[in-house]
């Protein structure tokens, strides 16, 4: 008669003999390559495990400083040891080292990208823009404040030189022609089908008698309202030259005013009003504004 083992005790050494193996598989995995599985496991959970342990500090990084600076002291230490005492049992005390400071690691330099906004970037050359200025009265409006004050330019219409031109204008002149002592003066106000000026031109004779001077009244006040009605108030200050007959030429934000004597008569003179956008900056910005690039119909301007 056969007595079997017992199949408890049999099963409790297969459990343990697994658990011991499982055991060392699993410290072998976790200690292997310097415990960096062991680390990577201790910052995912915060488990703390290896907050305790001391770690080996790493030898400093020698920097250039300090290669420097150690080069620099070779003499000196030289001539200390050239200099120190006979007697083998005396040692000269080495002198103090300063010590070098240890190199940041490539992860501690590099700094951290975090997001901003773009508003606080610097402005990209291609994309900027300038302040340009506009008229702020429109053709018919402008025709009809010079027919007010006495010059008779008539209506805003068509202008000879092609559909996308309008104008209005007037002319005088005291003499005869050719007469040298005759005196004449010309406006013209050019802009767009709607409304919108171009350009103020005006040429004036004045010599020196009682229709030169008469001329020139009519032209001083002709300046003064166009100066008004466009509302750029810095080019007035171009009225005390243009009082003395002084060739002046302002320019602001892409606007330009200029007055000028013409070089074959002394007491001829011409005055140009406009928009004038040279830099690309002034151009880019006009584009953008342009009305007629627009979708959407813009409100009417203010008389």
């Amino acid at each position: 008669m056969s007595v079997a083992p017992p199949r408890k005790k049999s099963r409790a050494v297969f459990w343990i003999a697994t658990i011991i193996i499982g055991s060392i598989i699993l410290a072998t995995a976790l200690l292997a390559n310097d415990m960096r599985n062991l680390r990577a496991l201790d910052a995912r959970y915060h488990l703390g495990l290896l907050s305790g342990s001391a770690r080996q500090p790493s030898p400093p990084a020698v920097t250039k400083a300090a290669l420097s600076q150690t080069a620099n002291s070779k003499p000196a230490e030289i001539a200390g040891a050239k200099s120190a005492p006979a007697n083998p049992g005396m040692t000269a005390a080495a002198p103090p080292r300063k010590q070098a400071t240890p190199a940041k690691s490539p992860a501690a330099a590099k700094p951290q990208s975090t997001r901003r906004s773009h508003i606080f970037d610097l402005p990209v050359d291609p994309l900027r823009g300038a302040f340009v200025r506009s008229w702020r009265i429109t053709g018919q409006a402008l025709c009809d404040d010079l027919s007010k004050s006495g010059l008779a330019v008539g209506q805003w219409s068509q202008s000879a030189l092609g559909a996308g031109t309008f104008e209005c204008s007037y002319e005088i002149q005291k003499g005869g022609n050719g007469d040298p002592s005759a005196a004449s003066f010309f406006i013209i106000v050019r802009g767009t089908p709607t409304g919108e000026l171009d350009n103020i031109r005006i040429k004036v004779i004045m010599p020196d008698n009682a229709d030169g001077r008469a001329i020139g009244e009519t032209f001083v006040d002709a300046v003064v309202l166009l100066l008004t009605e466009t509302r750029w108030l810095d080019f007035q200050a171009a009225l005390d030259a243009i009082g003395k007959l002084q060739d002046v030429t302002l320019q602001a934000f892409g606007a330009k005013l200029s007055f000028f004597r013409e070089f074959r008569n002394d007491r001829s003179f011409n005055l140009q009003l406009g928009l004038e956008r040279k830099s690309p900056e002034q151009i880019r910005t006009a584009i953008v504004f342009d009305k007629a690039r627009w979708t959407l119909p813009s409100p009417p301007l203010a008389k």
